[in-house]
């Protein structure tokens, strides 16, 4: 039976949370403001999110060569989008919150709000002014920026440019929901923000994926060093096919333009190595290790900018679930493996931030039909809680 394409929400629709936050303020005339701003701004992250540039990246070392003014042409329609979706934003703001005529003086004397309602309204007013008056700017700086020479002759240079003002853009946006929404209740950024669940959720996917293909690779080119220079061609080919086959997923579309060129190097190089009749094992180490290498820094740098706070509700949940299957054992009852392997499947989701911790969540990766004997129900959940205390979040 094919696979069914689960329908795409309204691209202005609303985290639940933030809607009932709406409907629960007094002040129904703000309410209703602040509600056509933040559809503008879920419009927005939506559409600097779902646009694929995917297809402008070269897929080869040759791509690059010789590019001209025709490179920035064939960009200009998704800079283009990337300029209408912010600025439609920024009309959205300053028609519901019109920035004042004036500036006050410094100094000068004004009347206190009335209320509490009042001063939460002005303070919003004075973020969202200030928000529209920022992306308006950064908006000026991306024009600037993508007609620099070296960036409009350079296919790869462009596109950091541009995928680092969208998430730029999308990053400004979500901080704009979250602070005017916080003003009124205390709410998480992941509750308000649209978006921003789908988002933590690719970068924890994407982390999974950085982890499994380093070990992948490692293990590949540990083989292939203990074989003769003769074999080796054929071990960077296989190491080509597995970068190709990372590529291929899902997750990998929302590496970083300056990590992708690193995959396009070095599979043109592995494919350069495997056409030769012989390979010398130091060539292909340092052709190979680097790169290892980098894909460490793109686990961290994904944990340190996306996935802190994530980890740590994960962490909290396998923690409460460890408990319940404790309290389920001291009972005697069945309802130790179910959790046990519940907290299993939660944490698969810190996939890529240990080491120690992967080969752990390997290890006891269970089957929803395999049963335990309680000795063996007891060591792994001894075992899940000092791997997971082991974790650090500093």
């Amino acid at each position: 039976m094919p696979a069914v394409n689960k329908p795409r929400s309204p691209q202005d629709t609303l985290p639940a949370r933030l809607q009932s936050l709406l409907e629960g303020l007094t002040q129904r005339e703000l309410a209703e403001r602040l509600e056509r701003v933040y559809r503008a701004a879920a419009l927005a992250i939506d559409r600097l999110g779902y646009l694929n540039i995917v297809k402008y990246e070269p897929t080869t070392l040759e791509e690059t060569e010789g590019a001209d003014l025709s490179l920035w042409e064939t960009m200009a329609p998704a800079i283009r989008d990337t300029v209408v979706d912010v600025n439609a934003l920024g009309s959205a703001i300053r028609e519901a919150f019109p920035p004042p005529a004036e500036a006050p003086r410094p100094g000068a004397w004004e009347p206190p709000p009335a209320s509490a309602d009042e001063r939460r309204a002005q303070e919003v007013e004075a973020v969202l002014n200030a928000c529209a008056q920022r992306l308006s700017q950064r908006v000026a700086d991306l024009g600037q920026r993508v007609r620099r020479p070296e960036v409009v002759s350079d296919r790869w240079a462009l596109m950091a440019e541009l995928q680092t003002f969208r998430a730029d853009f999308r990053s400004q946006i979500g901080d704009l929901v979250y602070l005017t929404a916080a003003a009124f209740a205390d709410v998480k950024r992941e509750q308000v923000v649209p978006g921003y669940q789908a988002e933590v959720s690719s970068a924890a996917a994407l982390r999974g994926a950085v982890a499994d293909l380093k070990r992948s690779l490692q293990s590949k080119l540990e083989k292939a060093l203990a074989t003769p220079a003769r074999e080796l061609p054929a071990h960077a080919r296989r190491l080509e096919e597995t970068l190709a086959a990372f590529v291929g997923m899902p997750a990998s579309l929302t590496l970083k333009t300056r990590d992708k060129r690193q995959f396009v190097e070095l599979r043109e190089h592995l494919r350069a190595l495997a056409s030769q009749p012989e390979v010398s094992a130091p060539e292909l180490r340092a052709r190979v290790e680097p790169f290892l290498g980098e894909l460490v820094r793109v686990g961290a740098e994904l944990t340190q900018r996306l996935l802190t706070a994530h980890d740590r509700a994960v962490w909290s949940a396998c923690g409460a679930r460890l408990e319940q299957a404790t309290m389920h054992l001291f009972l005697g009852s069945p309802g130790a493996a179910r959790v046990l392997r519940e907290a299993v499947m939660a944490a698969t989701a810190l996939q890529g931030r240990a080491p120690v911790f992967d080969a752990f969540l390997r290890k006891v990766r269970l089957a929803p039909e395999q049963s335990f004997e309680d000795a063996e129900l007891r060591e792994t959940l001894e075992l899940f809680r000092e791997r997971i205390a082991a974790l650090s979040f500093t």
